[in-house]
């Protein structure tokens, strides 16, 4: 019982001394990731640092528990800050009294949201985005997060708005910028670039946040008129409920949504593409989305903001090391202790804006995926097509709406190629006896008498006129009166609805009257019973449905009925 409420627990079965000195050093290395990180994020969300680093604390333990992966780093997350800065931002001013409440108002709702669908069993709403569209949408979300950097990296601020009007803004005005935070800015960037090259290994992001404190502090950065943050609340949040008001909550919940969204896909995306083989647990979608949710929920009430895994940091997380979420734990008690003791040195030594903008720019720069673009490009048009489409609204219109196009998208995409399938002729190869597709075998032999096909989709509604119309296009190009047969190998056709049905029996009935036969081969089972539980058998006789193509040409030729028992099994005929 204990193990079912909390799964996280099943991870400490045979733990080791071992175990803990890897979680150990690998939560100190995550912990010293997500200072700067999540710091970094809190000011993207148009939210006070110390919100980011509470995030980093409260999720990550109770995901510790609930969770079911332990290939993932839970904590604040680029893609989430810039959701909840489009979309907060059109209710308050960022950065106000009203903004913060709503963020954690945001986070509670985001949470309940997430616990309801796991309970609900909805983790198979990940499936509604695919890869190219994920890819358009995370890379067009990078260039808008670094884009709204740019301000804290030339220290020179800017009217909020499209990142278009802010890149026109910032470049119009160059004369405006400050010269001691864009030196220090742009040393941090190639530091990072650097480090990320040479040192991977080395905890470039904190040692810079490191020395840029000591350095404004040494030089008195601030009075050169670089922007810094001088004050971080010492010690942990209270406990407390958010503003619940209804008018609030029916405004917030579209963000909510998206949040929430895209926060689980993230995540379970993450938490598969490290699994092995040869792990002895694996991830729950169901269970992910109970963890983010409870995660989110209770982090509410500590005045954090919604969090889920995150890409780089996950990848960290196994490549330090971590056996187990306690590597999480280690670091949520890390960063804890860093607000407990270690804060009120941020008013001696504040710490420069333009060197998180720096850290946040070089962090989601790996979220702009080029190398998979021009993948898709190469590979596949129609699906390079809906990356960029997604990739385009997002930038155009705004994150919310490229996550809108992208789930419409990948609909349409799917609807398009059930709709349209491919569907091919036949021909055998002699030397192999087999039947395969002619316009990728030139050598397969076709015979005027005879016309066979294959249909690779369920048949159903949606393409049983293309089904038609390309059937007839075949025969109609062969010399009239030669076609003796039609032979329609349904190997590939899973699932079969009324409508085919019905489609299919006027098929026969006008191949019948042009003097030509409709042969069935390859009809698995559940196919199968459709068609001989429906009208549409008295029409199927036992001379129309075959076990193999193969068989339809020998009755063809030689009157040979094979494998009658097998082509003709039916749970339901009596």
């Amino acid at each position: 019982m204990l193990f079912k409420l909390f799964p996280g627990l099943l991870w400490l079965q045979g733990y080791t001394r071992n175990s803990f000195k890897d979680d150990l050093l690998a939560g100190l290395t995550i912990g010293v990731l997500l200072i700067p990180q999540s710091m970094g994020y809190a000011m993207v969300a148009g939210l006070p640092p110390e919100v980011g680093l509470y995030a980093a604390i409260f999720p990550p333990l109770i995901y510790a528990l609930l969770g079911s992966s332990n290939k993932v780093s839970i904590g604040p997350v680029a893609l989430d800050a810039i959701l909840i800065l489009s979309g907060l931002s059109l209710l308050a001013e960022p950065g106000s009294e009203h903004y913060l409440q709503l963020a954690f108002t945001l986070t509670l709702l985001v949470g309940l949201l997430q616990f309801a669908f796991g309970l609900l069993r909805l983790g198979f709403i990940a499936n509604f985005l695919s890869y190219p569209v994920i890819v358009g949408y995370t890379s067009a979300a990078a260039v808008i997060i670094m884009a709204s950097q740019l301000q804290s990296l030339v220290g020179m601020p800017i009217a909020s708005g499209h990142f278009l009007a802010q890149l026109y803004e910032l470049l119009s005005n160059s004369a405006q910028w400050n010269q001691h935070t864009l030196i220090l800015g742009l040393s941090s960037l190639v530091l990072i670039f650097l480090s990320s090259r040479y040192t991977p290994k080395l905890p470039i992001a904190l040692i810079l946040l490191v020395l840029g404190m000591l350095l404004s502090g040494l030089l008195q950065l601030s009075q050169h008129g670089v922007a810094s943050i001088a004050s971080i609340p010492q010690g942990l949040p209270l406990l407390a409920l958010p503003t619940l008001d209804w008018q609030q909550i029916s405004q917030l919940l579209p963000v909510a949504f998206t949040v929430a969204f895209m926060g689980y896909v993230g995540s379970i995306s993450i938490a598969k593409s490290q699994e092995q083989p040869g792990d002895k647990l694996m991830s729950k979608p169901n269970q992910e989305l109970i963890a983010l949710g409870l995660a989110n929920t209770i982090g509410a009430l500590f005045r954090a903001f919604p969090v889920s895994a995150s890409f780089s940091r996950s990848a960290a997380f196994v490549k330090a090391g971590a056996q187990t979420q306690v590597a999480a734990i280690i670091s949520a008690v890390f960063i804890a202790f860093i607000l407990l003791f270690l804060t009120p040195l941020f008013a001696l030594y504040p710490l420069p804006k333009t060197i998180l903008a720096a850290i946040i720019i070089m962090s989601v720069l790996g979220l702009f995926k080029y190398s998979e673009m021009k993948s898709l490009l190469l590979q596949d048009k129609k699906e390079f097509l809906s990356l960029l489409v997604t990739f385009v609204i997002t930038l155009a219109l705004g994150v919310q709406q490229g996550l809108l196009a992208g789930v419409a998208v990948s609909i349409m995409v799917v609807v398009y190629r059930s709709a349209i399938p491919h569907m091919t002729e036949l021909g055998l190869l002699e030397d192999r006896q087999l039947y395969r597709n002619i316009s990728r075998f030139k050598q397969a032999r076709i015979r005027a008498e005879l016309l066979i096909f294959r249909f690779d989709a369920p048949l159903y509604f949606a393409n049983s006129d293309y089904f038609t119309s390309k059937l007839y296009s075949w025969i109609k190009q062969r010399p009239s009166g030669s076609l003796k047969v039609v032979i329609f190998d349904a190997e590939s056709v899973n699932s079969i609805d009324s409508t085919a049905i019905k489609m299919l029996d006027h098929v026969i009935e006008s191949l019948q009257q042009q003097g030509i036969e409709l042969y069935l081969s390859h009809l698995i089972g559940p196919v199968r019973d459709a068609l001989l539980s429906s009208p549409l058998a008295e029409r199927l006789a036992q001379q129309h449905i075959f076990a193999t193509t193969a068989d339809a040409v020998a009755y063809f030729d030689k009157g040979e009925q094979r494998c009658a028992d097998i082509a003709l099994q039916t749970n339901k005929i009596k």
